[in-house]
């Protein structure tokens, strides 16, 4: 059985980046990075001639990155990694409307239709892999807001773990054909449901690679919401569930389990605080316990079930349970544990308790809020 031999849990992206550098520097064979938003900013300049000391050791330097995420970076991250010898791919990559005007016959086929189906399917994925021994993941992008050292008290609070163990393959495994997805057009048809065993919520490593290892992986989700018996603890940067994991949340809270939640209090994302309005007020008149984070910005997505703990990339709003890319590691180690237990109680102190009074707002306002929930499977 897949499993992990060794588990460090960061919940600040100083610690994690500052683990991930000194990792690059031992790394001997091979460096992958899947990430959705890579940035040029101090904090990647660093971690780029890391790689770059790397590749000159003669480590094979992969980098796949989101066409959406990180749209901004594409051209100039390009250059640099043509110029460094990195190899880079690019999951859906979006077409830029300079080189469309500039080349508008090659592009006089161009759908819009296509366009908007590339843009809804994102690779949300944060993983680095080195010598395919070791491994990162988490929900910190590779971008300088994660870091004090750039900007201070203002620094996002996150979550990323860094990983050992047999469980490791998979997730190689889901790189590989990552990769190949960027390279030939319907790979993911055969290739992935070939090669990448399904996932469930009971094994070391969740993976949402196909459609059917979505529905799969959603159903074992509320089955392991509806088994727990003494708590779930749910940190989530973008709270947009189905209507049946609300479900399977309030009927767990009526048969004694302690369901509690914590959302951003500031988020970096203020239209997915807005559509979930609704759904929020909703759980508070079934007297759930939702908590705002207030110190900086929430953007963790972790999950306390029992004695289990799962750490990812995973949010619970639409466009991860249909769309994206995800990853989660579950460990259920009893040192884990205690450590995102201990967090878990530091956030609730950086943290408000919502209350009715949040939701006296305008007419004006809740029928913005309404028109924002309409677009929650965009967002």
């Amino acid at each position: 059985m897949d499993s992990w031999s060794r588990v460090q849990i960061f919940h600040t992206g100083d610690d994690y980046f500052e683990s991930l550098m000194n990792d690059l520097r031992h790394a001997k064979k091979s460096i992958t990075i899947e990430g959705y938003i890579f940035a040029i900013d101090r904090l990647t300049q660093e971690l780029l001639k890391e790689l770059e000391r790397a590749r000159q050791r003669g480590c094979s330097v992969k980098l796949i990155v989101d066409g959406f995420g990180s749209y901004n970076y594409i051209p100039e991250l390009t250059k640099i990694c043509n110029s460094s010898g990195f190899e880079m791919r690019v999951f859906h990559p979006m077409p830029y409307f300079s080189s469309l005007a500039r080349k508008w016959p090659r592009y006089r086929d161009f759908r819009f239709t296509s366009f908007l189906s590339r843009m809804n399917r994102r690779n949300h994925r944060k993983i680095v892999i080195i010598d395919e021994q070791v491994a990162y993941l988490g929900s910190l992008n590779f971008i300088e807001v994660h870091h004090s050292k750039y900007v201070g008290s203002k620094a996002w609070r996150d979550t990323g773990v860094r990983v050992e163990g047999s469980a490791i393959k998979k997730l190689v495994i889901a790189s590989q054909i990552t990769y190949l997805r960027t390279v030939y057009r319907g790979i993911l048809t055969w290739v992935g449901r070939w090669r990448i065993p399904h996932s469930s919520f009971s094994t070391a490593l969740q993976l949402n690679t196909t459609q059917k290892m979505r529905r799969t992986l959603y159903r074992d989700l509320l089955r392991l919401l509806s088994k727990a018996d003494s708590r779930i603890y749910i940190t989530t940067a973008y709270f947009l569930p189905k209507r049946s994991l609300l479900k399977v949340l309030l009927k767990a809270a009526e048969r004694g389990v302690d369901v509690k939640l914590i959302l951003p209090g500031k988020s970096d994302v203020p239209l997915v605080k807005w559509a979930a309005f609704s759904l929020v007020r909703f759980l508070l008149h079934s007297r759930m316990p939702i908590f705002e984070y207030q110190k900086t910005i929430l953007h963790a997505k972790t999950m306390i079930v029992d004695n289990s703990v799962y750490i990812g990339s995973f949010n619970l709003n639409h466009r991860s349970l249909l769309h994206d890319l995800e990853v989660i590691a579950r460990f259920q180690d009893s040192e884990s544990l205690t450590n995102m237990l201990t967090q878990w109680e530091t956030d609730l102190q950086n943290s408000r308790p919502v209350s009715e009074a949040d939701f006296n707002s305008s007419w004006f306002s809740r029928w913005f809020y309404k028109i924002a929930f309409r677009l929650r499977y965009m967002l």
